[in-house]
């Protein structure tokens, strides 16, 4: 029975925890509104899930949604264009983070 506590014990007092998994939601910076295009400049490495085609979603610094459902209409280097609707609520300059959406979203 002891070794059963022994364990984690041993794990606590040493510091070892699960390993981290990388982050998968990149910061990136608005650089142009036009219209209901919204254009970000990634820092950092794009995820594999950030192609034409596919759905973001955005948070400001809080971590407030600002858009839940976006289209992802462009992907050039580090550069990523999107539509939305709630592009007039996007300020250009500010840093947000950006997260896989789900198309049923919002629906």
């Amino acid at each position: 029975m002891f070794k059963y506590l022994l364990v984690p014990l041993l794990f606590l007092t040493l510091g070892f925890s699960a390993p981290r998994v990388p982050d998968d939601e990149p910061t990136a910076k608005v650089t142009a509104v036009e219209g209901n295009q919204v254009t970000f400049k990634v820092t950092g490495e794009l995820p594999a899930w950030v192609k034409q085609g596919g759905v973001l979603r955005a948070a400001d610094h809080t971590g407030k949604m600002i858009f839940r459902v976006s289209k992802i209409t462009k992907v050039d280097g580090s550069i990523v264009v999107v539509t939305t609707t709630m592009a007039k609520q996007m300020v250009v300059g500010a840093a947000y983070k950006l997260a896989r959406g789900k198309a049923a979203a919002g629906c």
